[in-house]
């Protein structure tokens, strides 16, 4: 009821529009059982009395009021419609805003998945709550305390069977609500896990088929969907004996009042047929919107579910927040020399508090311009190192400063539009490839993401293309291989102008060579620009003005390649591992080689 009570305050503006909503479903009531009541009089007076004129006349306020009901119902539909619609969209656009504002932290802990299924079927599960609320949830209790109290002035002495039926079908109706409510909620669970493991199939289904797990990926969607196509079969089981039930009582209610009826117009109390036909009629009204009642409201249990997730993510507080006094600093005085003042870091559990220590007791200088070179096995904490300086995550311990600046009293916005990022998952976006390129920074010009492109040695595969870059990219820039989304990649990263880059694995697609001309490139255009580079592969970082060693979050060496190599037997280790002697061969056609040479 919480959460129920917070979607309806989504509403307050328009409560105006509801009550007029409800008053249509009153006038619905009104005309629906307005019917019966002109029947009994046609056929008392009518068709009894033989009286022609006045069967035309009733025959014609029932079309008026059948007309009425139609219009009645029309309106509170297009009006519970439009209100079921915009909860859908105000509810996705609030959840995709909110993902927007997370921290990473936070999108760690809410699977993508998750996610996804909140943005679909949990919205659509309180669309269609909304709707059955406005159409049917009153319409019912409406039309039942009116029908009982037309039948009690109409025809008193049929008053009884009429209740005693309306209570009969109540408690099947109830029972079935019983049964059903929980089956949907378990139907949503098992929903869910069908979307996740469709989702993980179609989107790795190229490692599906690299590894000949196909055989596995089908047994696992067939029992999620297996366990769904149970759940899904348990509401429409118990509906399958629930109508012919309702339907049952139905015709023995009209049998009954039909009967008692005809018995008390034999003995001459002074009933009417009129009157039990109205009374039959009566009963049978009820009976449709107890029924849309009955089903509606395990639709509306479930959404009530559907609601506490929805509202689990629009709660959700961002792990990295902006001090009230942050300030920005002025991109034209930014020098760009970094400090990492006795950092530890750890990611947050679900309890908010850090469940590891990925980092810990890192003191380093990065000077203005300088490049630095972060190497080490993985999970060192490499990645996790550089993620600190965006502001992606928030330091547990000890401080960041740029230009003697806390990185946690700058804006979050104002800092990554001075730190270009270029992250170690490529993500592209469907469009063109110029707008991929100047996604950070719209306003660049053709001239400008041509010069980047060429930095990031991408022009060369971009210009190939017949529409170049105008050329359309697929969906996660799937028509590109792995090294051509990196070099794009590294573009938009570059055309952004930032005062510290930031390349995390940025080049392990691309050969060494292709590395060389694009840290070459970079080097001429960012002049002046403090680079910190993270690679798995001891050629990217080779050149570099310092090299940073991690093991197990630990900074455990650092300095330039010929101070590391005569010192760290580490360093020493990973260097005859990947070049080794073999970098003797290598030096004629590797131009970083022959630059070392």
């Amino acid at each position: 009821m919480k959460q129920i009570k917070r979607l309806l305050a989504i509403f307050k503006p328009y409560w105006g529009w509801f009550a007029f909503s409800q008053l249509m479903v009153l006038g619905t009531v009104f005309a629906t059982l307005l019917l019966p009541t002109i029947n009994g009089h046609l056929i008392n007076n009518g068709v009894l009395a033989k009286n022609m004129q006045v069967i035309i006349f009733y025959a014609g306020w029932m079309l008026l009021a059948a007309f009425l009901g139609v219009v009645f119902d029309i309106v509170s539909t297009v009006i519970g419609v439009r209100f079921s619609e915009q909860t859908a969209h105000y509810l996705r656009k609030r959840i995709f805003d909110k993902v927007q504002t997370m921290s990473f932290g936070n999108i760690d802990r809410f699977r993508p998945s998750d996610l996804l299924v909140r943005l679909t079927s949990d919205v659509q599960n309180v669309k269609m709550a909304v709707l059955q609320t406005i159409t049917t949830l009153f319409q019912a209790p409406f039309m039942l305390l009116a029908a009982l109290v037309l039948v009690a002035t109409q025809a008193p002495s049929l008053f009884w069977i009429m209740l005693v039926m309306l209570v009969v079908i109540g408690v099947l109706l109830a029972v079935y609500v019983k049964v059903v409510a929980p089956a949907f909620i378990s139907r949503q669970k098992k929903l869910d896990r069908v979307n996740q493991v469709l989702r993980e199939g179609l989107t790795g289904v190229r490692v599906v088929k690299a590894f000949v797990r196909q055989p596995f990926e089908n047994r696992r969607f067939d029992t999620a969907a297996k366990d769904l196509r149970k759940a899904s079969i348990i509401p429409q089981l118990t509906l399958s004996w629930l109508i012919p039930t309702v339907l049952f009582a139905l015709f023995l209610g009209i049998d009954g009042i039909l009967y008692f009826g005809g018995t008390k117009i034999f003995s001459g109390s002074g009933l009417q047929m009129g009157q039990v036909l109205a009374a039959a009629q009566y009963f049978i009204a009820c009976i449709g919107p107890l029924v849309m009642l009955a089903v509606a409201l395990p639709m509306i249990t479930a959404a009530s579910a559907s609601t506490e997730r929805i509202f689990r993510v629009l709660d959700d507080i961002a792990d990295v927040q902006d001090r009230p006094d942050a300030c920005s600093l002025d991109p034209q005085t930014l020098r760009g020399r970094i400090a990492f003042e006795n950092v530890s870091f750890g990611y947050l559990g679900s309890d908010g508090k850090p469940s590891s220590t990925v980092l810990e007791g890192i003191n380093l200088l990065v000077e203005p311009g300088q490049t630095i070179g972060f190497l080490g096995t993985t999970g060192s904490g490499k990645s996790s190192l550089v993620n600190l300086i965006p502001r992606f995550y928030d330091v547990t311990a000890g401080r960041i400063t740029l230009d003697g600046v806390d990185l946690r009293d700058i804006p979050q916005d104002d800092l990554r539009k001075l730190v270009g990022i270029c992250l170690q998952e490529t993500n592209l976006f469907s469009g063109t490839i110029a707008d991929n390129i100047k996604f950070g920074r719209p306003e660049a010009t053709d001239d400008e993401i041509l010069t980047y492109a060429r930095a990031a040695d991408a022009s060369g595969f971009v210009e190939a293309i017949p529409e170049q870059y105008d050329g359309r990219v697929a969906r996660r820039g799937a028509n590109f291989s792995g090294g051509q989304r990196q070099r794009l990649s590294i573009a938009r990263a570059l055309t952004l102008k930032p005062k510290v880059l930031i390349l995390d694995d940025s080049t392990s697609a691309c050969d060494v060579s292709t590395e060389a001309r694009i840290q070459d490139a970079i080097k001429d255009q960012m002049r002046g620009v403090t680079q910190l580079l993270v690679a798995q592969r001891i050629s990217t970082v080779i050149t570099a003005d310092k090299i940073v060693l991690l093991e197990h979050g630990r900074m455990v060496a650092e300095g330039n390649h010929e101070q590391l190599l005569a010192s760290s037997p580490l360093y020493r280790e990973i260097y005859d591992s990947q070049l080794g002697q073999g970098m003797l061969v290598a030096m004629p056609v590797c131009s970083l080689c022959c630059r070392l040479w």
